[in-house]
């Protein structure tokens, strides 16, 4: 079915977790958003084989944000108005929950 197929190519999914990381690699190269905001949060929370680095995913948050991901958006309000691994920075956080609420994304209207 569908669940196991990636759902921007249409490839069946690897199961191990270099193949997975080379199929995100791939997409993200091509600016995919979605890719880019999931690189992030797999190396927020270290899966995949990565490291935790905050300043990765801050840095792969913003890179989807910039490029239209309000799920990046709503990420980045949430580690900076909570200084979760970043100096914080509630006005920042709130900016970025501002530009995912105008973008549609119900949790950031909050």
């Amino acid at each position: 079915g569908m669940l196991n197929r990636c759902p921007f190519c249409r490839t069946p999914l690897p199961h191990d977790d270099p193949s997975k990381l080379a199929m995100v690699q791939k997409r993200v190269q091509k600016k995919d958003a979605d890719a880019i905001y999931f690189l992030g949060l797999k190396h927020y929370f270290g899966e995949l084989g990565l490291t935790k680095d905050i300043s990765r995913v801050i840095e792969l948050f913003t890179q989807a944000a910039e490029l239209g991901s309000v799920k990046a958006h709503h990420k980045l309000g949430l580690v900076y108005y909570t200084g979760n691994g970043v100096k914080e920075d509630k006005s920042r956080g709130i900016h970025h929950w501002q530009q995912a609420a105008m973008k549609g994304h119900v949790e950031s209207r909050r």
